[in-house]
């Protein structure tokens, strides 16, 4: 249900932020993002920890963008990593393969169990950091913990 709602709000970014006519003011087609995720070792799937990233960008024509995860190249797609990929504590590298004109990033997460768990977050555009921060996430926490950032700048 996470990963579901996560996904819906970022098509729906990606595609009313998309265009097919170049109007001043508006962002370029040229920009490059980096996106960094860490979450601590007392992350655990077993447990019933939950983290999500899902990533999305498109240029101005709509077409979806290609993505490197950690250099493994994804073509044309939305990319999810999860609490499969962060089990145990490990840091995931997203980055743009090609340029985007818009895009979003939605994370956040749950912990289920007992032992409270780390995520500390970078998302850069053209080099330049837009967000970063950390967050510790506990059992029970109210919000439940979820970001989501415009790649967008001018």
């Amino acid at each position: 249900m996470f990963k579901t709602l996560l996904f819906s709000g970022l098509l729906l970014t990606v595609f009313n932020s998309c265009s097919k006519d170049d109007k001043p003011g508006l962002p370029s087609n040229n920009k490059k993002a980096k996106l960094t995720f860490t979450v601590s070792g007392e992350f655990h799937k077993a447990e019933g920890d939950d983290f999500e990233v899902t990533v999305g960008a498109a240029d101005k024509t709509g077409d979806f963008i290609d993505w490197m995860v950690n250099g493994v190249k994804k073509t044309g797609t939305v990319v999810s990593t999860g609490t499969d990929d962060f089990n145990g504590g490990k840091t995931i590298v997203i980055e743009s393969a090609s340029d985007f004109f818009s895009g979003d990033v939605d994370f956040g997460g749950f912990e289920h169990g007992n032992t409270p768990f780390t995520v500390t977050w970078k998302i850069e555009v053209n080099g330049n950091p837009i967000e970063q921060g950390t967050q510790r996430v506990v059992k029970d926490m109210s919000p439940i913990f979820s970001k989501s950032v415009q790649l967008n700048t001018k």
